[in-house]
């Protein structure tokens, strides 16, 4: 299906005006206030008079960056010249794009279809909106969110549907009470919805794995693997970071209307115990309100260093809290698990879109809107820029081994410091599965560290622990500074251990 945009003739007249409609950027940005040495925050002026809540991010090969806003429209942005234009408008909360490298071709994620837009006269605006898939439910229940988007090598696109807000009695109608599992807050209106799902380039859609409930962010590794992040709720003890594979149950019930294999069944039928069998943990835990109440989509850092000496690792901003963390996967026994660590906290607005610029800048999408955020700005745009020479001492990354865990710096730590189990200071707790919202730290234990040896290559700590025990969140609070005199940034880290080595 094709069709040309009711708002195209608006669209061109309005675009000369908001080409240069952007304030000049103050000379000393505000600055967050956790940051690790040696980066800063720009602000980017975004088109005056547009509510500019970012929905979707994507660099074309130019460097032209394409920017969706939750108010319905695509625009442009020059970085060179820091002007904006209005691509298109017209739309229903698009929260993905996504730019084909080699062609520019744009797809755009929204609630109800993956659309293509297509400038077939070449004046820079979108003329012609090319439906590329609709094969999923919708109704006007508002948290029917479309999330996407991302392509694998094959011209295959993925994306994440949200579940229908339905607990009892809610706007004061039952007309989306459907689909509610043990009395949960959230069902499914619609088809499909609590699904990842695949559609082809021909536009077939596959629905690829299910019981995900707000899952607000879909993102690809450089080897094509897939993940998802979903917000913490009813079913969902707190936020993480999921792998999507294809037949995976990812814990939220509501989602297996759907499912053929439960064709006919009164999931109410099903005790909670059974339900926790069939799902696949997260591979990383994010505990609510110490780290992400909201996280968006799970990018990587494919800067090859131009970043800082995080490359290779994963950057998630969150929606509630403002900040932007680093995810550091660990793979045990050919699953992956793995370590949360903050990294620059309280920015101006919520961020649930971030991408990497061919300069290694990370450019952040911004968003209040809804449960608000911890920044003060309702929405905007900002973006992280490394200065190219200042290693900052933080925790690079954190290793099970079969007696603790590894612990690596970017820069080597206080040897002395180093050494004493007193440093570290370790915690651990688990989380209930259940259907009411979210869950407590439950049976929170403190560890005592057997052993701290430092490690031949200077930056490696060594830490040995009496136990370890599965399916808890590692807690580790660090009191330790640099070698060089520096300041730890960022010296907590959350480690979601689900497998032991062997």
């Amino acid at each position: 299906m094709s069709r040309r945009s009711p708002t195209v003739y608006a669209a061109r007249i309005l675009c000369v005006s908001v080409l240069a409609a952007t304030a000049p950027r103050a000379q000393s940005d505000p600055q967050p206030e956790a940051l690790p040495a040696g980066y800063r925050v720009e602000t980017i002026a975004t088109p005056k008079g547009v509510a500019f809540g970012v929905g979707g991010m994507d660099f074309a090969d130019d460097g032209t960056l394409y920017c969706s806003t939750r108010e319905g429209e695509v625009w442009t942005y020059v970085p060179a010249s820091k002007q904006w234009h209005r691509f298109a408008e017209g739309l229903h909360e698009p929260l993905g794009v996504l730019v084909e490298q080699g062609t520019n071709r744009l797809f755009v994620m929204q609630r109800g279809e993956l659309t293509e837009l297509v400038d077939e006269n070449g004046d820079g605006t979108a003329d012609l909106f090319k439906t590329v898939c609709a094969a999923w439910g919708l109704t006007d229940n508002y948290h029917e969110y479309a999330f996407g988007l991302v392509r694998d090598a094959e011209g295959n696109f993925y994306g994440t549907l949200n579940t229908s807000l339905s607990w009892p009695g809610w706007a004061g109608s039952d007309r989306w009470d459907i689909g509610r599992v043990h009395d949960c807050k959230m069902g499914r209106a619609a088809q499909w919805r609590g699904w990842s799902f695949r559609i082809t380039p021909e536009g077939e859609f596959q629905p690829w794995s299910c019981g995900l409930r707000s899952p607000c962010g879909i993102g690809m590794s450089p080897a094509g693997e897939l993940f998802y992040t979903d917000n913490q709720g009813d079913w969902v003890a707190t936020s993480g970071l999921h792998v999507l594979a294809k037949g995976r149950f990812h814990g939220h019930p509501s989602s297996l209307m759907d499912h053929p294999d439960y064709e006919g069944v009164d999931l109410n039928s099903i005790p909670v115990e059974k339900y926790g069998e069939l799902r696949k943990l997260p591979a990383v835990w994010f505990p609510h309100g110490d780290l992400a109440n909201s996280p968006g989509e799970p990018v990587f850092d494919t800067t090859g260093g131009a970043f800082g000496p995080f490359a290779g690792q994963i950057f998630c901003g969150d929606q509630s809290r403002s900040n932007v963390f680093r995810v550091v996967l660990d793979q045990v026994d050919g699953e992956y698990q793995g370590a949360a660590i903050d990294f620059a906290d309280h920015l101006q607005s919520g961020i649930v879109r971030n991408r990497f610029a061919a300069d290694g800048s990370l450019y952040l999408g911004q968003t209040g809107r809804g449960w608000g955020s911890r920044g003060p700005a309702k929405y905007g745009m900002q973006r992280i820029v490394w200065d190219g020479t200042t290693v900052p001492f933080s925790i690079h990354s954190i290793r099970l081994t079969k007696t603790g865990f590894d612990l690596r710096f970017t820069s080597p730590p206080d040897a002395a410091r180093a050494v004493q189990a007193a440093s570290y200071r370790i915690a651990h707790w688990g989380y209930l599965y259940r259907p009411e919202y979210g869950s407590p730290k439950v049976d929170r234990t403190e560890v005592a560290v057997s052993t701290a040896k430092l490690d031949a290559d200077g930056v490696t700590v060594h830490l040995d622990l009496p136990t370890l025990a599965t399916e808890r969140v590692y807690e580790f609070t660090l009191d330790l500074g640099g070698a060089d005199g520096g300041t730890l940034a960022n010296r907590v880290a959350y480690y979601t251990l689900n497998r032991l080595r062997r």
